[in-house]
């Protein structure tokens, strides 16, 4: 069994059509296909059936377009009744809506990864499932409001798929679509700014210019504000130039991409509750300023886990990933011009020389920062923060990018929501960590002395990573 609802309402068995006539049995169907096997109720159905003025008998007719609808469908559909309500069950049928949906969900995560050909791939897929406006023969009720959310995801496809075609090189196959899709939709920033990519990788700078100006006129005139981040940004990079193409293969081993995240320490153990909320947290697709913060004392294993956490969430992140440290070993806290300084030349910025003016102006190292990291999908670690005013200056311009700070303190930049209080390790974990480092053998000769080691250093891995050192390095001596 077939449904589809991207374009007119349709139902087929074995590739024949099954007649369904009238715009209200189509919007029956159409609702309780897309409720995705949850009850739709009476007082919903009537809402999509008449809108805020059902008859009285809205009930006995609802379930005459059930009882038709069963006949209709056969025994492959279900059709139950379920208080307050209604649901449909069809084991093994395929809906174009599920698999739009799906294949979206594949390409996104294609294009996240920079798997730029099975990105497009995907997404030309999915958006091959629509076959003209959505919903096109049911109620101006359900229309209006399942229509609204169902084109933006259209939308979103498209651009995305978009973006794939161009990381692939295809600027010159896409600028026609795209000056059609902005004609159609010319508030919409992302598409204006794909088509300035487009033009002027096509060697047009001068309309692609024209567009972001034709853009910011419309937006000013029509919704009273200046263009976005993502439109500012594509404009400044065509004026300088910085719009060149990066083809699929040189996207995936660019050598210009930042990678600034230490080592990851051997012998991490434990803390696996926290890693999964950090990881989970940074793979989460957003447009919002993602900030997390590890708390905690000194010692208790902030940097370790955040470095991890990093790591492992790196491939969500091929604009790079950025590291500084904000204290020196004496903990002394750091200008945040000097940690700017060293951001920005591992991010490309050139002419930042010890003697260079540039590089001692606090305000203009702040505007060449978030300049740089404008629109980029950037994971930026900032270690052992002493305070807001010190991260400030050092969060990314960009909605997509993710900054990850250990702190002693807690920030009042960073919701409770977001923040990982670290406690000291259980025994078990600590015996883990102390082995690790000063091997297993030697604990196991003396669990006695093994168990005080663990007691003394109070659960705290930075302790016990000093111990085992210790250990190791005196094979002859007891533990």
């Amino acid at each position: 069994m077939d449904f589809r609802i991207l374009g007119p309402v349709e139902a087929r068995r074995d590739g024949d059509w099954i007649a369904l006539s009238g715009s209200k049995v189509h919007t029956v169907l159409a609702a309780m296909l897309l409720a995705h096997g949850r009850v739709v109720s009476d007082s919903r159905l009537g809402a999509l059936l008449w809108g805020w003025d059902p008859p009285v008998t809205a009930s006995a007719q609802i379930y005459t377009y059930m009882s038709r609808l069963r006949k209709l469908l056969g025994d492959e559909v279900e059709i139950v009744r379920r208080q307050p309500g209604y649901v449909l069950r069809a084991p093994g049928a395929r809906i174009d809506v599920v698999e739009f949906e799906r294949l979206d969900r594949l390409g996104r995560e294609a294009l996240r990864e920079r798997r730029f050909a099975d990105a497009q791939a995907l997404l030309t897929e999915a958006l091959g499932w629509w076959r003209g406006p959505a919903l096109s023969n049911v109620t101006e009720f359900l229309l209006e409001a399942e229509l609204p959310q169902l084109e933006e995801a259209r939308m979103l496809a498209l651009e995305n798929r978009i973006e794939a075609d161009l990381a692939l090189g295809m600027h010159e196959q896409v600028t026609a679509e795209l000056t059609g899709l902005v004609a159609e939709h010319p508030v919409r920033e992302r598409l204006r700014a794909q088509l300035m990519t487009a033009l002027y990788r096509c060697g047009r700078q001068a309309d692609a210019l024209q567009t972001y100006y034709e853009g910011r006129k419309v937006l000013v005139d029509q919704l009273g504000v200046d263009p976005g981040e993502a439109l500012g940004a594509t404009y400044q990079a065509v004026l300088g130039g910085e719009l060149g193409l990066r083809g699929a293969g040189a996207a995936r081993g660019r050598s210009d991409v930042p990678t600034m995240l230490p080592a990851a320490e051997d012998g991490f153990v434990g803390r696996s509750a926290e890693l999964s909320l950090l990881t989970a947290r940074l793979a989460a697709g957003t447009n919002r300023p993602r900030r997390l913060l590890v708390t905690g004392m000194a010692g208790v294993g902030k940097t370790a886990l955040a470095v991890r956490a990093a790591e492992e969430s790196a491939g969500h992140f091929p604009d790079g990933q950025l590291f500084a440290e904000l204290c020196d070993q004496d903990g002394t806290p750091k200008d945040a011009g000097e940690v700017l300084v060293r951001l920005l030349r591992a991010l490309g910025e050139p002419g930042l020389d010890g003697g260079s003016p540039r590089a001692t102006d606090r305000d203009e190292l702040v505007r060449l920062y978030r300049a740089r990291t404008s629109g980029k999908r950037l994971l930026v670690v900032l270690d052992d923060a002493v305070g807001d005013l010190q991260v400030a200056p050092l969060l990314p311009a960009s909605p997509q990018a993710a900054v990850l700070i250990t702190s002693r303190a807690r920030l009042a930049r960073v919701t409770g929501a977001d923040t990982v209080a670290l406690a000291p390790l259980d025994d078990d974990e600590s015996l883990a960590v102390l082995a690790a480092a000063a091997g297993a053998e030697r604990l196991r000769d003396d669990p006695d002395s093994a168990d005080d080691l663990v007691a003394y250093c109070g659960g705290l891995p930075l302790a016990l990573a000093v111990v085992g050192a210790r250990l190791a390095a005196r094979p002859s001596r007891p533990a």
